[in-house]
This record gives structure tokens, sequence and C-alpha cells, in this order.
């Protein structure tokens, strides 16, 4: 611990000014203090600062797998301590990292807010945060098929996850589906339905949910099916979709074609 001492002769009135660097080192600034001057001189005065924050690190977007460091510098008398925390359900903290924390190869669950704090002794901690947003390329959640007489309505539901958030397209036997003649698609945030009005005979089959961004592309099939034929409920994911059509549905998703 680093005290500040300024040493006050018998010879000075007492109005005693003591130098001393308050947040930058190359910025003294004068403290002026007013004591009754004892007659047992010389004397030393001890002066403690609260801890502040002076720097960190800017809210910070990365990918997937990237190394991280944050920074957080502080000033005070005594020198404050620097810990990290993770602000999370467990809210992990990272112990002896002071000014610097390193994540190495950060992964999606590492995204969100960290939180800084500089203590010391002298008066309440000094306390700011930083978010930290992981891109990472989509991976469906959930693709639910569905059954359905005809004459009736219709829907199959695609979910994924990703950041940023996924773009949606709907193909059937490798032919891109629009919202017309019957059909709907709606797509928010990390979710799409496509909706079929009126069932028809021509509707059964499979169906292939496509979800992108500018990290990477994904697929599931999913079915819509006549009631009774024993299908599964939950689509799987696609292997039989040929690579052209998906490069072609990351292609026109990150153009907006």
């Amino acid at each position: 611990m680093l005290l500040v001492l300024c040493r006050v002769s018998c010879n000075q009135p007492e109005a005693t000014y003591c130098r001393q660097s308050m947040e930058d080192p190359s910025c003294l600034k004068d403290v002026a203090e007013t004591f009754p001057l004892s007659p047992l001189c010389p004397t030393f005065f001890v002066f403690t600062v609260p801890p502040k924050i002076s720097n960190i690190s800017s809210d910070i977007t990365v990918n997937e797998g990237s190394n991280v460091t944050l920074v957080c510098m502080a000033n005070g008398r005594p020198e404050p301590v620097i810990t990290w925390r993770h602000l999370t359900p467990t809210g992990r903290e990272f112990e002896g990292e002071e000014e610097y924390l390193e994540i190495l190869g950060i992964t999606r669950e590492q995204s969100g807010k960290y939180e800084c704090k500089a203590a010391n002794e002298v008066a309440s901690a000094d306390v700011k945060q930083v978010r930290v947003t992981v891109n990472y390329p989509p991976t469906i959640t959930e693709s639910k098929s569905n059954e359905a007489a005809t004459g009736r309505q219709a829907l199959l539901r695609c979910e994924a996850s990703a950041v940023p958030t996924p773009d949606f397209e709907w193909y059937r036997d490798d032919t891109r589906i629009n919202s017309a003649n019957g059909l709907e698609i709606k797509s928010t945030g990390s979710q799409s339905l496509l909706m079929v009005a009126n069932v028809t005979e021509e509707h059964y089959g499979n169906y292939t949910c496509v979800a992108a961004n500018k990290l990477g592309v994904t697929n599931a099939s999913l079915y819509l099916y006549r009631p009774g034929t024993g299908r599964v409920d939950n689509g799987s994911m696609s292997l039989a979709v040929p690579l052209w059509l998906l490069a072609a549905s990351l292609f026109c998703l990150l153009s907006k074609c």
C-alpha cells in the first residue's frame, strides 16, 4: 500500500500545502489542509484518496473463439484492489486479474456484462460495467413438423439461436417459398413460421427451413403430413439439402435478394 505523506516544518504557517498526484502522475494538484502545528516538529500528515476508476474498456462485439482483453484502471490511496465479475446467475469472480481480464477463446456463454470493482479501505468501492457481445453462427434449436387434414390450416415452426439474429428462408423441393398462394411466412427474432391457410394434397411433404447470418448457415427438414401417417412430430437436421442451395441461401439472405 502506498501512503502519501506531507511533511510540515516548524516555520510553516498553519495553511500548509501538499503536492500529490491524484489521478494522473503527470498532473499534480495542490491539496490544502489547515492544522494547528504541534510544538513537536516536524509533523507528517497522511493523505488518503477514495478509489476512482479512471479508464475502462468500451462495450465490444467479437466473434466466438476470439481472444478478449478487458481493461480497468483506477486511482486512489492506498492503491485500489481491482476485481472483475461476470454478471451471470453464478456471478463468478476473477480474482487476482488486476487491471487486465483476459478471456481466451471466448464462447457464447461468456457474453454479457462484466463488472469492474476498485476498492480500498478509504471509502465505498467504485464500480463500472462493460458489455461483451459474442457473435456466433445459427444453430437450429427446434423444428416443429405438423399434421393437418385437407381443408384445414397448418403451421410449421422453425427456431434458431444466433448472434446476430438469423434471417430465415423456406424451401420445398429446392424451390424457395414466398408468401403467396395460400402460404405465409412470418419471421420474428429467432423464430420463423410457415402457415398454410387451406391444406390441399399438394401441400403434403418435406419442407426445409434455412437460417443464416454473416457467420454461417444451417437448415432443418420439417414435414406436413396427413393425419394418421405416423411420422415423427419433430423435424431434424437435413443433410440431403444440396450445398449449392445452402450457399445460395446464405448469399441471398445476406444480400437481401
